[in-house]
């Protein structure tokens, strides 16, 4: 990989500004959404006098109105400046967790997660790769990408341990109080920094575009940032629906991992804390393989780094279920973590801007959301319902170990089928 520039007509490359805030949205919103809802299980299923399988009603409604959502965000992304649109979904975020801190009953807390789940289509790793995408080009999109999604990790580190100790001095309520400030913050980063496109900032080039690399349309020159099919075009391949599905299934897994990680290792250990700072060391490590999962995708080629590191997430789910005997391999799977964890918010949209071009991708990148959305409902309630019957998990981890294998026999097919049709609707999959 050649080296990459902060400059651009020998002027500061204003991506970089935006890199960072596709980097605050992952450290800060993509955190908060994912990775401490699940601090919020064992106080709210005490103090309501739930099961675990009905609590997850509320990540059901949540992630059934993302996908609703994930359907047309892209699309709103493209009209309206990115700064606004940002800004407005996390701000619907912060007001249902200030809602939800007053809730009494539990269809109150469905309810709002339903309202919450619109606004979070547009508000984690949708933005960040929008970002990624617009302003930097195919030769180190892997690394740009990586970069803004490895805030994720760095989050973890951070806001893991802030939000437990919240819930842990001052109970649930203020840990929804408190992550709503927390999110509030990323509504100034987008009407301050964010700016939807490099022409906008008179750059017209990206770092990263190859040089006269312009695609041919009709017989003119489109720019890189305009090359690629459809989202309509891209439906009708069978290399979409094949890095569809395994998209989906890798979230079925990462879902449940992130859902029932605290919950799990509470009883295996007896020790909540000690669960909760497991969980922030495992999503710790992805601070680095992130990274390494972008590079490596832009070194070796996106093809085959989106077969193998799959298999390393399979590896994790088997630590887990041994981990109920052994707590060993709770040590060993922190480093399979760090590239496995790496694979649903990196390879799916790296995958996309290589198989489709970037014409529409905030379009596709937002129905890959839909896609692991999809997965979100799916691996925490699989879970749960296997935990509520059997009560264990053990079972759970194998069946998601065996699904990552799928995942990688997916991708590989991807990269082999409809070749020759995209080409034929005017773009050649680099």
């Amino acid at each position: 990989m050649k080296k990459i520039s902060f400059k651009v007509d020998g002027r500061f490359y204003y991506g970089w500004i935006m890199l960072l805030c596709g980097f605050m949205t992952m450290f800060i919103c993509y955190v908060i959404k994912v990775n401490c809802s699940s601090l919020f299980y064992n106080p709210i299923c005490e103090e309501f006098g739930i099961s675990r399988t009905a609590y997850i009603q509320t990540n059901t409604a949540l992630t059934a109105c993302m996908m609703i959502g994930s359907l047309f965000i892209g699309k709103i992304y493209k009209k309206f400046p990115m700064k606004f649109v940002l800004a407005g979904c996390v701000a619907v975020t912060c007001i249902c967790y200030l809602l939800m801190s007053r809730a009494t009953a539990l269809w109150q807390l469905i309810v709002l997660s339903a309202i919450q789940g619109f606004a979070w289509a547009g508000a984690t790793n949708l933005p960040a790769n929008i970002m990624v995408s617009n302003w930097f080009g195919p030769k180190v999109k892997g690394t740009a990408l990586s970069i803004a999604m490895l805030g994720s990790g760095a989050g973890a580190l951070v806001w893991i341990r802030v939000i437990n100790s919240v819930i842990a001095k001052s109970g649930w309520r203020m840990g929804y109080v408190a992550m709503a400030g927390v999110n509030a913050i990323v509504i100034v980063i987008a009407l301050v920094l964010v700016v939807s496109m490099p022409s906008d900032k008179g750059f017209e080039k990206r770092i990263g575009d190859p040089d006269g690399a312009d695609e041919e349309e009709n017989g003119k020159k489109v720019s890189l940032q305009n090359a690629g099919i459809t989202g309509q075009q891209a439906l009708k391949t069978a290399r979409w629906w094949l890095q569809f599905l395994g998209g989906m299934l890798t979230m079925v897994g990462a879902a449940a991992f992130s859902a029932q990680f605290v919950p799990y290792f509470t009883e295996v250990t007896g020790d909540a804390t000690k669960a909760a700072s497991l969980y922030s060391s495992a999503l710790g490590t992805m601070i680095l393989g992130k990274f390494l999962v972008g590079v490596l995708s832009d070194v070796l080629h996106i093809k085959r780094t989106s077969v193998i590191f799959p298999l390393f997430y399979g590896v994790v789910f088997i630590c887990m279920a041994l981990a109920s005997k052994n707590m060993t391999f709770a040590t060993v799977l922190i480093p399979f973590y760090m590239f496995g964890g790496a694979v649903p918010s990196t390879i799916p949209f790296l995958l996309t801007a290589r198989n489709f071009g970037d014409k529409e991708y905030g379009v596709m990148a937002g129905w890959m959301n839909l896609a692991g959305n999809i997965g979100q409902i799916l691996g925490p309630t699989i879970a749960a319902f296997i935990f509520d019957k059997t009560g264990a998990y053990t079972t759970a981890w194998i069946i998601f170990a065996i699904l990552m294998a799928v995942v990688s026999v997916l991708y590989l097919l991807s990269g082999l089928v409809s070749r020759k049709q995209i080409e034929k609707m005017g773009y050649k999959p680099v």
